[in-house]
């Protein structure tokens, strides 16, 4: 989606005539859509659709299409046609209701107000973000990969292990667990940047995640947070006493290697943390205005980390190398993090 699609520039000379809706987009704007989300109905508006951020509709339609119950693409959608979606219902609701607020707070805002704002801003413009109310977008898709506990182990056998590491896993709900944090302990540079910035703009750090399942089928996790900006005009709690001391680190192994390859989500974190060190004492939080480069711009980042689930085999009859029946076996699973990392402005076109 380009800046185009999101922000509408309308040059000095332009007439009111020129920048007024027509009441065929109003009512294209207006249609409601029927979705099914395994199984469970739900309607929502094109509008309100095409609102939320760009990370969650890419899991709602990662062909960017429309498909009905057989996996046809829709082509001319109306009101009675029934989309059908492969998402979390469970997990659609939490969305919905954290945008629903956030509308529920413009609207009061804009009722308050003796003057309208406007709706047309330049992305570059940080005044948005004390105009208007703000969602944080953090997504984390989790794939794991079991190692057989032994060499004779059937692949019915290895798909309830994997089933049972995943049952474990899904349970670690702590959202800074993914980055390695640990009370005390001292955070690589790129992650201390990151969690700096999260902290800083309406995250704490001990946050859960705002929904977190194990996807049907798959030894994928899928967990999303939407965390309100923290501005004059969101209610989310800052970081409280127990945020960590994130200081940067840097050695020269570490520097090497990541000023070659360093990804824009582990660059923009960083110049958010400098600009944070720089700006503390500023009226308005410059975290959350360098936020503005991940509007409608999603930033991902990527990494594998080793760990050992110990789970409960009994009931699968393996035996080791004794003969005798294994019980709870430490397994060791190899898990590819990816966080996807957008901000979302209410109210703007």
């Amino acid at each position: 989606m380009s800046q185009q699609d999101v922000i509408t520039q309308v040059p000095n000379g332009a007439t009111a005539g020129q920048q007024m809706m027509t009441q065929d987009d109003i009512d294209d704007y207006n249609t409601v859509i029927q979705m099914n989300l395994r199984g469970e109905m739900f309607t929502i508006t094109r509008d309100d659709l095409m609102a939320l951020p760009e990370s969650v509709l890419l899991c709602l339609f990662p062909n960017g299409v429309f498909v009905d119950k057989d996996g046809n693409v829709i082509t001319n959608l109306t009101e009675d046609d029934i989309v059908y979606v492969n998402f979390s219902p469970v997990c659609f609701q939490y969305i919905c209701r954290v945008f629903d607020s956030a509308v529920r707070d413009l609207q009061i805002l804009e009722q308050q107000q003796t003057t309208p704002k406007r709706q047309t801003y330049d992305i570059n413009d940080p005044t948005i973000l004390s105009d208007k109310p703000s969602i944080i977008c953090l997504r984390e898709d989790l794939d794991y990969y079991c190692i057989p506990p032994m060499r004779q182990v059937t692949s019915q056998q290895m798909r309830q292990i994997k089933l049972m590491v995943g049952q474990k896993l899904v349970k670690n709900t702590k959202i800074f667990d993914g980055l390695g944090y640990k009370p005390g302990k001292q955070l690589k540079p790129a992650e201390q940047h990151l969690m700096d910035m999260l902290c800083s703009s309406g995250f704490s750090v001990g946050d859960d995640w705002g929904h977190r399942s194990l996807e049907p089928g798959k030894t994928v996790i899928f967990s999303l947070t939407l965390v309100r900006l923290n501005n004059n005009l969101s209610t989310a709690p800052s970081s409280g006493p127990d945020s960590p001391n994130l200081n940067p680190v840097s050695s020269v192994s570490s520097v090497a290697s990541t000023e070659k390859r360093r990804s824009r989500f582990s660059t923009l974190a960083h110049a958010v943390s400098r600009a944070s060190s720089r700006t503390r004492r500023d009226k308005f939080n410059s975290n959350a205005t360098k936020l503005l480069l991940f509007w409608r711009k999603p930033a991902r980042k990527c990494w594998w980390a080793d760990v050992r689930e110990d789970v409960d085999i009994s009931e699968l009859g393996l035996k080791d190398a004794q003969g005798k029946d294994l019980g709870i076996t430490s397994i060791k699973v190899h898990i590819r993090r990816v966080w996807t990392l957008e901000l979302s402005i209410i109210g703007v076109q």
